[in-house]
């Protein structure tokens, strides 16, 4: 799992990403061009599931939820 994670985050890396592991709450996290995600957001933004686009509404859909809001 951390050699895939390793990985991902060099692919990001390369393609001019700006990718770094930061810990919130005692999650560990991957800050991606300022947008906190999990290991598997950062997995599947990797592996093409979703573009960092993607990836922001992702994010912001989580915020609102976790916020309470519909």
């Amino acid at each position: 799992m951390e050699e895939d994670l390793n990985a991902a985050m060099r692919m990001l890396h390369t393609q001019g990403h700006a990718v770094r592991p930061y810990i919130r709450y005692g999650v560990l996290w991957f800050e991606i061009d300022g947008i906190l995600a999990t290991r598997q957001e950062l997995q599947e933004l990797a592996d093409g599931v979703y573009s960092v686009t993607e990836l922001r509404e992702l994010v912001g859909r989580r915020r609102t939820e976790e916020r309470g809001n519909p």
